[in-house]
């Protein structure tokens, strides 16, 4: 079955401070969005590639100096998460097969966990990768908070992999609607989530904390 991926970079990356999204900051010398890019070197047919349109024409220009960047397709973001993965589904709008969708700011996702994801959407229909939660939680409620056993939750990660036709489907079916992540688009479509551990590795980098923790893990794994 043909395997594709959808890179998101549609953010402008506002939480991080800094004058560049968070998806083009320098981490070991080289854009986090190259980074990203070349764990999928290899593992899928098609790659697309969904930015702001603010930054398409920074990012071409900024990709000619690196190396080993798959070759890739670029899509114009929406105004949200939700609509910039639209956008890139339209992309493969024709074709059929295995869609991974991983958010750009996670680029020390490993070539076997992509892999692993793959293979087990192929058996299973969806694979979401998550890890256990380390930190106490708490739910907030009317009254104030109220602690939840942590052992019941996880944190979710990206690549989530699902059928193409099944993840179009549930775009058009919730149209207008807004998730936080495709695994909670294709829940509501009536779809079962099934979860695969993922890697304490595959971090996001959100803050500025996050590069640096990005800058220690990257020396370790190379």
């Amino acid at each position: 079955m043909n395997r594709y991926a959808l890179i998101v970079a549609g953010g402008t990356g506002t939480r991080m401070g800094a004058d560049l999204p968070k998806q083009f900051l320098s981490l070991a010398g080289e854009p986090v969005l190259a980074h990203t890019l070349r764990r999928f070197n290899g593992l899928v047919e098609r790659l697309v590639l969904v930015i702001h349109p603010d930054w398409i024409s920074y990012w071409e220009n900024l990709r000619i100096n690196l190396k080993g960047i798959p070759e890739h397709e670029i899509v114009a973001g929406g105004e949200s998460r939700t609509a910039s993965v639209r956008n890139g589904l339209n992309a493969l709008l024709n074709t059929e097969g295995l869609v991974a969708v991983h958010d750009a700011a996670r680029p020390l996702i490993s070539p076997d966990l992509i892999r692993h994801l793959f293979d087990e959407a192929l058996h299973r229909g969806n694979a979401i990768p998550a890890i256990p939660s380390r930190d106490s939680l708490r739910e907030l409620t009317e009254a104030g908070s109220r602690a939840v056993p942590r052992e019941r939750y996880m944190a979710v990660q990206t690549p989530q992999v699902f059928g193409s036709k099944s993840l179009r489907s549930a775009f058009e079916e919730q149209s207008g609607r807004e998730f936080s992540d495709e695994a909670g688009l294709m829940e509501v479509s009536g779809h079962i989530i099934h979860l695969v551990n993922g890697a304490e590795s595959n971090l996001k980098i959100t803050v500025a904390s996050d590069l640096a923790l990005a800058e220690a893990l990257l020396a370790g794994l190379t």
